[in-house]
Parts: C-alpha cells; sequence; structure tokens
C-alpha cells in the first residue's frame, strides 16, 4: 500500500460533511450512482482531488461493503428493491471510524462501526 492510500485510510473526514456528501449521492437515480459521479462529487464539495475528497470517496467505497454485512440490517431500511435508508448517525459515524485493509480493500471493522455510530445517535429515553 502507498504512503498516499495509507494517509486516505487514516484521514477522518468531518461527519456533517460526510452525511451531506452521502445524502447527494443517495439523491441520484440508482443507475447513477458510480464511481465516476461518487467522484465528481467528492471533488465538487471538498474543490478537486484533495485529501478529504479521496478519504470520502474511499469512505464510500467501506460503507458499501459493510451494507452487505448482516449485521447492518437493523441499522438500515430498505425502502424498494436497489434502495436504502441509511440513518445519518451511521453515515457520521463511517466519517471517524477506523477503516482496515482487508483483502487489499478498506473495510470497516463493523462493531467498531456500530459503536461509532451509537455515538451520534440522540438519546433514548428518559432517565
Amino acid at each position: 500500500m502507498s504512503e498516499s492510500a495509507t494517509l486516505d485510510l487514516d484521514m477522518h473526514v468531518p461527519p456533517d460533511e460526510m452525511v451531506k456528501y452521502i445524502q447527494e449521492l443517495m439523491t441520484l437515480p440508482h443507475a447513477e450512482i458510480a464511481v465516476s459521479s461518487a467522484t465528481t462529487l467528492a471533488q465538487r464539495q471538498w474543490g478537486g482531488d484533495t485529501p478529504l475528497a479521496r478519504a470520502a470517496l474511499l469512505r464510500w467505497s467501506a460503507l458499501n461493503l459493510a451494507f452487505q454485512d448482516k449485521r447492518l440490517d437493523t441499522w438500515t431500511v430498505v425502502r424498494d428493491r436497489d434502495r436504502i435508508q441509511v440513518p445519518a448517525a451511521l453515515v457520521a459515524a463511517a466519517a471517524v471510524a477506523r477503516l482496515v485493509i482487508d483483502n487489499e480493500r478498506a473495510v470497516f471493522d463493523i462493531p467498531a462501526l456500530l459503536d461509532a455510530t451509537l455515538e451520534f445517535q440522540p438519546p433514548a429515553g428518559r432517565a
């Protein structure tokens, strides 16, 4: 792994900016949510091919892999066949949760991602 890729792996994205980025991506027609559109949106939001744009793309890719993990089923809601609703807390956590390398891909450690998600959830109930 190159030094540049390692820096992108360790870089956090401000959670509110990550939520905005993914909200924009998820409002695109499903067929248009591709690497090219994700790249274009990231570069537009962060002013070109910047470290933050690359970090957001890396985290978007890792979040897509995480959506395939059954442990996230209760954190996402299926809206129709190909689209899901993702709580903002999960997206905010994806901006700062630790990434690891597995089979040469950046992925989230799912328990750590869910723990980070809880930090962005409003308190439940009354104490």
